[in-house]
């Protein structure tokens, strides 16, 4: 989409606008650590302007490739290449109701019951919310959260933790499942996700990145301005001050702890105009991924993006498409970590049905990826030969050994004829996904927690309430 000059010319206007206009905080520790290492203030707006220096040097710094663990699944590995996929972004207050089909409010058990779904799902590879805990305290809720899904799943997770405070409480919960902080530091089973304040702001929320940075831990950033509204109304406009806002918090990171392991998320978001909603699978917004991936190219950073997400309200022929479409350009521009599988009208809710179709729908994008292998055993002459133009493959000894991989065979959409689908009750797929939701639900349970983890992170999320009662 963009040529090498045209990369250079977003990063050289992302420079500037760190240089010439630069980031407004209200964070004493932000202020002191940019301020400390060069960065000044200015009296007259009140903004941090950022050395090109600083950037380039913290871009030397971050490492290429970043490995991520969870308490019991394969490491995740993030380079060129990879690709996984995961559930939504921040915690939603809403749920998609398995029942009645209606969106509600999502309580502490939804978000275990959803978590327990994603850890089954084996084409995602990593854990994040796709609802929220609204039954209990509103300012320690991301803890309980955590609570939640530490319990219920054994892959990486990555979580939006607002805040200094609930970073350090859910780097102690984080420390107490791995069996201590060098064996979270070894294998980071943990990592942080924030988000700037278009236009170029970070309030004290992103403190959390100052205090993943502080103990070496995996920061996810996103700089995400929509189109017109909180970025220029040019694409590629938005693009390069979403892509300021992440350098800056890249080069915070790199300050604080030289090697942080970083993940570059800026997006190209845009809204409807009738409406002025975001919009979650706008094609504008999967173009900003092809122009996210040749950037961190150049740049030689992991990447974090978006799919399986839909502005439909429930799940449709809409929702199939947009979630797939999405999924599909992430994937191919080479996203590594794609969030966001579940959400519905534009992320005001997740729905578990979706994340079933999602996970389909990844299975079908790995496939793809996997491409085709030409050599002497799979071109197959030898066979073709012994079959000639009479004989049959499928008795064939080589189409045993090769049909099972070459072929990906779907697990809820269907391919059965007209006969044989209205014998199984010719069911919608949104049945067909509801059902597989409960399965599982009734079914999988990951390896459980000790007794004295569980009562460690119990203590941790008790005390913080009560601090924050006081």
């Amino acid at each position: 989409m963009l040529t090498s000059d045209d990369i250079k010319k977003v990063h050289a206007c992302s420079i500037e606008i760190l240089e010439t206009i630069g980031i407004a905080t209200n964070s004493n520790r932000i202020i002191e650590i940019l301020t400390r290492n060069g960065a000044e203030l200015k009296r007259k707006t009140g903004n941090l302007t950022i050395p090109g220096s600083l950037v380039m040097s913290a871009l030397k710094t971050a490492p290429r490739t970043i490995c991520l663990y969870g308490r019991t699944h394969n490491e995740i590995v993030l380079e060129r290449g990879r690709v996984y996929f995961g559930f939504g972004g921040t915690p939603l207050h809403q749920l998609l109701d398995l029942d009645s089909g209606k969106s509600r409010a999502s309580t502490k058990t939804d978000v275990a019951n959803a978590t327990r779904l994603g850890d089954a799902l084996q084409n995602l590879g990593f854990m994040m919310a796709i609802c929220g805990a609204s039954d209990v305290p509103h300012e320690t809720e991301h803890l309980h959260e955590l609570e939640a899904v530490f319990a219920n799943t054994g892959k990486h997770v990555v979580w939006a933790l607002p805040e200094a405070l609930t970073a350090k409480n859910a780097i102690d919960m984080a420390v107490a499942v791995a069996g201590g902080l060098d064996e979270l530091k070894k294998k980071p089973l943990l990592s942080c996700y924030s988000e700037s304040i278009s236009p170029l702001t970070f309030s004290t929320m992103n403190e959390d990145l100052v205090e993943f940075a502080t103990a070496g831990l995996p920061v996810f950033f996103t700089g995400c301005p929509m189109a017109g509204l909180t970025g220029p109304a040019t694409l590629i406009g938005t693009y390069s001050l979403g892509n300021a806002e992440t350098l800056a918090a890249l080069t915070i990171s790199q300050l604080i702890n030289p090697g942080t392991p970083f993940v570059y998320g800026p997006g190209m978001a845009v809204s409807d105009l009738r409406t002025l909603r975001f919009s979650f699978a706008a094609p504008e917004w999967a173009m900003g991924h092809i122009v996210q991936s040749q950037l961190a190219g150049m740049y030689e950073l992991p990447t974090f993006g978006w799919g399986g997400c839909s502005d439909s309200k429930m799940l449709d022929s809409q929702a199939g498409a947009e979630a797939g479409l999405m999924s599909l350009m992430s994937a191919l521009s080479g996203i590594n970590m794609i969030h966001c599988c579940g959400y519905l009208a534009g992320s005001d809710y997740g729905s578990m049905e979706m994340a079933v179709i999602c996970n389909e729908i990844a299975g079908w994008i790995f496939r793809v990826l996997d491409g085709v292998h030409v050599n002497d055993e799979t071109l197959a002459l030898d066979v073709i030969r012994d079959i000639g133009s009479t004989g049959s493959y499928l008795r064939h000894k080589h189409t045993f050994s090769h049909l099972k991989r070459e072929i990906f065979v779907p697990a809820l959409f269907d391919r059965y004829n007209e006969q044989i689908w209205r014998q199984k009750g010719q069911k919608e797929m949104r049945v067909i996904a509801k059902e597989r939701v409960k399965k599982i639900l009734n079914e999988h349970y990951p390896e459980p927690l000790t007794q004295s983890v569980k009562a460690t992170l119990r203590q941790i999320v008790q005390t913080a309430d009560e601090q924050r009662n006081k």
